[in-house]
């Protein structure tokens, strides 16, 4: 089937070209003609381009994509397969049911041969795939595209609305990169995580929910991954690199580390319930004083009409809430373009929006609680704020949500740094991972995930199929002709005081940045679990994932999820419940086979998102990996196992007041080689208390509380920070 659809590819791609010339692409190849006198400057340059990735409508000239497999003309395709195609990149099909769409058992033209109905149907949704039918007016999906230049080197940075790319497909962005403009050298790409675009990954696909009997839960019956989509996908990503590099010109940049909009509380799908207020910023100035670009780092989902539960708003393609970002951010610089990179989305769901965007929510954390008025419906941590009223229709909440973090970021530009970088790095790292979900093996037997190959051996050298592992496996009996592996990437990206680590999935905070929590808090603390006596801690400790914020070297540090790829969900082993029989491996599998919680922990909180994730271990390998990329960029923070004090002594892995803990006013540490731990307070040892990145912490906001949500660490006498391991503090000190 490869083979065939390589064969098929040239005439799709020469189908879209007709899509995607013209007067948006002609003036990128244009401007790259004309870039030879920026190009030959010294020092920083930056440019940066954006390009629309909306599936174009549907038209009779758009079948010449299907000639000749489905008819001898354009005219003639359409005649012979009449069933309604909103959108381009459809395959023609007869509508034998009337449903003015394609369902299962449809007669369809399968042109490429992958054995599939291909069509561009939105991503996301409770579970359930939505045939788009509009586009949200003036805020489609699109791919952003920055170039970076010190002297010679040139870096670009590319994201995409999309639920997540594939790596197979963002090495097809840079195959086409590379032969359009072979100057530019590493090319870093995420995805914004909208879940209303199309589908790039498989997960969903026609289903039978329409059908006169149709099952009474709709799945889909095949792979969702439309190459004729990706075709187009492919190509206009490239051109707006190409175009980026095209208007490179001499710029001061402009960096600042904000807090998330004041007037937004945080919901979560799964436990832990910590979350990353930070809000890294960047922006780029050419010598004028005109914005190239401004960059945001934000961590939460973008998933606001696809979850909405409104037919219209879940059948529209649309860039959510970052679109939304992007535009207040061309209203406020004209001509610029805005950036959104996904930063650790992993469990935090759509926040909720008070009006107006001067409402205060304490981020004091609580009891979980219900949110009122959130779009998609989740709980939070923060308590409601005393005013304000929320936005409860979810057309309403992305413009909303958009300008709310558009106004903190250039809020938190005005007291940036502004300097001219003079170097630049790039690192990109492969890393074979192991298959471990049963779903995700499922998935792959059912061929949904037609484009990305997994592996039978653990250095991901032989790729295989679903049917030749099993036949293999069947033939050998060996253990390693039955294992599964995915090959999968990280990068860090260092310019000058900037540092950005790219982690290939939704990552969930306190894997990077941590947070108060310790092995006691953690779902599973060993690799055993005795059903009768309900023992958690007959095995050895699960290791924790290491500490990435800390790990990193620069003082700015941009953390960026479903980068370089996407694997789902990630979190380290002990949060890995499995209570639904994701994986055959223990403890979980005795714990999924005695527990009648379902998919809750020992704690009684959810896991819903372990179902998509690789498995318990993805997490550890991933950020393993970006730490020894790290470690070879230079040293991160300083780092000691300690707890937070209060003024009796008391300690805490968390600086905010509860259970007989009154507040932190100092921490506890125990240094490396110490046979006595160390008081450091705050006003006397410390000068003030420093964020998991080892900023100066700015508090909490609303609050006379000097530490805050973010604290990591504190700041000691000598201006240098000091960040404490609470995980292996809680054990050092005996706390």
């Amino acid at each position: 089937m490869r083979k065939v659809l390589g064969r098929h590819r040239a005439a799709r791609g020469a189908a879209q070209r007709l899509l995607v010339a013209g007067p948006i692409v002609g003036a990128m190849l244009g401007a790259l003609a004309l870039a030879a006198p920026a190009q030959a400057a010294s020092g920083f340059l930056a440019g940066a381009a954006s390009v629309d990735i909306t599936p174009p409508p549907y038209t009779q000239a758009s079948d010449a994509a299907f000639v000749p497999a489905c008819g001898t003309s354009a005219a003639q395709v359409s005649q012979l397969w009449p069933g309604p195609r909103p959108f381009a990149f459809e395959k023609p099909y007869i509508d034998q049911y009337g449903l003015g769409r394609y369902a299962p058992g449809d007669p369809y033209c399968d042109a490429d041969h992958t054995g599939r109905y291909e069509a561009p149907y939105i991503a996301g949704g409770s579970g359930q795939n939505h045939w788009p039918t509009a586009v949200e007016s003036g805020n489609g999906p699109g791919a952003q595209a920055i170039v970076l230049r010190v002297d010679g080197q040139r870096v670009a940075l590319v994201s995409v609305d999309s639920i997540g790319l594939f790596n197979v497909t963002m090495d097809r962005i840079r195959a086409s990169v590379k032969a359009l403009d072979p100057m530019i050298g590493s090319v870093f790409i995420s995805s914004t995580h909208d879940e209303s675009a199309p589908d790039p990954i498989g997960l969903w696909g026609p289903d039978a929910s329409e059908l006169p009997e149709h099952p009474s839960t709709p799945s889909a019956t095949s792979s969702g991954v439309d190459e004729y989509y990706f075709d187009f996908l492919v190509e206009r990503v490239a051109h707006a690199v190409a175009a980026a590099d095209a208007a490179l010109r001499p710029a001061t940049l402009a960096v600042a580390n904000g807090s998330m909009p004041s007037n937004t509380q945080s919901c979560w799908s799964s436990y832990p319930y910590i979350d990353d207020q930070d809000l890294p910023v960047m922006q780029a100035r050419d010598q004028s004083g005109k914005v190239i670009f401004t960059l945001a780092d934000v961590g939460t989902h973008a998933e606001t009409l696809a979850f909405s539960g409104v037919r219209d708003y879940t059948s529209t393609l649309s860039a959510d809430w970052p679109g939304a970002m992007r535009a207040a951010f061309a209203a406020r610089w004209p001509g610029s373009v805005g950036v959104e990179l996904a930063g650790m989305v992993g469990s935090v769901e759509t926040p909720t929006v008070y009006e107006p965007q001067t409402t205060q929510v304490l981020r004091v954390p609580g009891p979980f609680h219900g949110v009122q008025g959130n779009p998609d419906g989740c709980s939070s941590v923060y308590p409601e704020p005393s005013s304000g009223t929320p936005v409860s229709d979810a057309r309403q909440f992305i413009p909303a949500y958009g300008q709310s973090v558009a106004d903190a970021a250039a809020s938190a530009l005005e007291g940036g740094r502004t300097l001219v970088p003079s170097s630049l790095h790039g690192q990109q790292q492969s890393l074979c991972i192991p298959l471990e979900n049963n779903y995700f093996l499922a998935a792959y037997a059912a061929g949904l995930f037609p484009d990305r190959p997994r592996y039978s051996d653990s250095s991901c050298t032989v790729a295989t199929s679903a049917s030749a592992s099993t036949q293999q496996a069947a033939a050998s009996g060996s253990q390693e002709a039955q294992a599964n592996w995915l090959k999968t990437n990280v990068g860090v990206l260092t310019l000058g005081p900037i540092q950005l680590a790219y982690s290939p999935g939704e990552v969930f905070p306190f894997t990077e940045v941590r947070g108060p929590i310790d092995e006691a808090q953690m779902p599973f603390p060993t690799n055993c679990y005795e059903p009768l006596t309900n023992n958690f801690y007959c095995g050895s400790p699960l290791p924790m994932t290491p500490w990435i914020s800390a790990e990193m070297t620069q003082p700015y540090r941009f953390l960026v999820g479903l980068g370089e790829d996407m694997i789902g969900y990630m979190f380290p082993p002990g949060n890995f419940v499995g209570g639904e029989g994701e994986v055959n491996q223990q403890p979980w599998l005795a714990y999924e086979s005695s527990s009648q919680n379902g998919d809750h922990d020992r704690f009684g909180h959810g896991h819903a998102d372990d179902a998509e994730s690789v498995g318990p271990y993805a997490g550890l390998s991933v950020t393993s990996t970006l730490q020894q990329l790290l470690g070879s960029d230079g040293r991160g923070s300083r780092v000691e196992p300690g707890l937070y004090m209060d003024a009796s002594g008391h300690l805490s892995d968390s600086p905010f007041a509860g259970e007989g803990f009154t507040g932190a006013v100092g921490v506890e540490v125990m240094p490396p080689g110490a046979k006595s731990p160390q008081k450091l307070l705050v006003g006397r040892q410390a000068s003030g208390w420093a964020t998991f990145d080892a900023l100066p912490d700015p508090g909490t906001a609303g609050t006379p509380l000097r530490y805050s949500v973010r604290t990591g660490g504190v700041v000691l006498s000598s201006g240098k920070p000091l960040l404490i391991d609470v995980y292996s503090g809680a054990t050092a000190l005996g706390g």
